[in-house]
Order: C-alpha cells, then structure tokens, then sequence
C-alpha cells in the first residue's frame, strides 16, 4: 500500500480550517466563540427593543402635536359649524354657553373591557360608604361601656331573682302553697313530657323585664315572710325587718 504525504497532509488541514470556520450554535467549540455569538445576540435583542420603543415614542409624540394643534377650517366639521354661525373661542349653542373645548378622548392600550375602569371606580365608592356606614354605626366608648354596665346588672339581676324564686318555693310549699302566685315566682321547671310541644309565646306587652320581676318578688318575700334575699335572713317581724336589713335593693346592702 502507497501513502501520499501530500495528500495526506491536504485533508488534515481542510478538516481543521472546516472545524474553526463552523460557528453554528450547536457546534461551538472555544470560549472565544462562546463570548462573540452572545454578544451578537445581545445587540439583536438591542437593536429590536429600540425599534420598537422608538415606534411607541414616535407614535406618541405625533399623537400629542395633534391633540396640542388647535382645529383649523380644513377640518370638515369644523367648517361646518362656521357655517351654522360657530365662532372660535365661544362655547357652541344657541346662547354660546356649551363647551368650549372638544371633548377630551382617553387612549386605550390593553385588552380590558370598556366598562371596566368604570366598574371598578363604582366598587370603590360602595366599600368607602359601607365603611363610613359602619363607622357611623358603631357605638362610641360611652356607649359600649354603658351597655356592658347594663348586660353585667342583668346578669346579677337574674342570679338574684333565681334564688328569690327557689326560697319563694320553699317557704310557699311550707305554708301548704302549691302554685306560684305568679308564674315567675318559682323557677321554671322543664317537663320531660311532650318536649317536641311548641312553647307558647307570650305577647310583648305581658312580659315583664327580668329587674321589674325582681323588685316585685322581693317585695312579695319581704312583705309575707319577713325574708331579705340580700340579707339572706328571716326576721321576726316587720319591724325587726325595718330594723335589721339596710333596705330593699342590692346597693343598699
């Protein structure tokens, strides 16, 4: 077998100058080439963001000389409204008292609804007056004290009238008295019987408030049995009544 040097030679170096001419992406090879095919990508990039941003400006800038550039008699329906006796600088109408100034445009460059804006400005306005409603509603520190006084005197008011109610019923069955004077005079009992029976209601004009139904029963056990709740005592009589307890109410004890 005959080897030519020459050609040998030849092939070597065609494969080599092939292999440092070929920059295709996927076939880099040195950093060298890395570092000029970035770079050249990059100013691609470049030169498209600034054309595209010099067409946004320039389209910009032309629309805001057009808008600043009063409208002259070329304009057709400007001549038109000089016909009908229009005059520059006067509002339009018969008075001349309308607007003076065409009315302005609002460019639009998204893909949102038309209503939108408006919707949204309409939302705003309700919450802001819902809140400023429930401002106004809510009660001032006065206020809120005041009513948590009075939910704590409720409170002591009908532990006071359930032990009036369970000593009314000891005394009463001790004098041989089986029903309550008044319904409220004895703590309510729960039948087990018929519990599915619907509870009859009394009307608002029946019902007593709970402090009223304990002055009434206070005043009951005090005047028949010489009994002081707050005292927690039975007197001889009234007068040892009169005497001993320092009077009717809870303050006053």
């Amino acid at each position: 077998m005959i080897t030519c040097p020459t050609l040998s030679s030849t092939l070597i170096t065609l494969c080599v100058d092939r292999s440092v001419k070929d920059v295709r992406p996927g076939l880099l090879l040195t950093h060298e080439q890395q570092r000029l095919h970035n770079q050249m990508k990059k100013k691609k990039e470049c030169q498209l963001i600034n054309k595209v941003t010099g067409a946004k400006a320039l389209e910009e800038q032309q629309r805001q000389e057009g808008l600043e550039k009063a409208i002259d008699s070329t304009n057709k329906g400007f001549s038109l409204l000089q016909k009908m006796g229009y005059k520059p600088g006067l509002g339009i109408g018969k008075n001349n008292c309308g607007i003076v100034e065409p009315i302005g445009i609002v460019l639009k460059t998204d893909r949102k609804g038309l209503g939108r804006e408006a919707a949204l400005k309409t939302i705003r306005e309700m919450k802001k007056s819902i809140i400023r409603s429930r401002r106004s509603a809510e009660p001032s520190i006065g206020e809120y004290r005041e009513r948590r006084a009075q939910e704590a005197a409720e409170k002591l008011d009908r532990l006071d009238l359930l032990r009036c109610q369970r000593v009314c019923r000891q005394m009463d069955l001790e004098q041989d008295i089986q029903e309550p004077s008044e319904k409220f005079f004895w703590p309510e009992e729960v039948s087990e019987v018929n519990t599915n029976e619907p509870k009859q209601e009394e009307d608002e004009e029946d019902v007593i408030p709970i402090n009223e139904q304990l002055k009434i029963l206070n005043f009951y056990l005090r005047h028949t049995y010489n009994y002081c709740v707050y005292c927690g005592t039975v007197y001889d009589d009234e007068t040892d009544l009169m005497e001993g307890c320092p009077g009717p109410n809870r303050q006053d004890h």
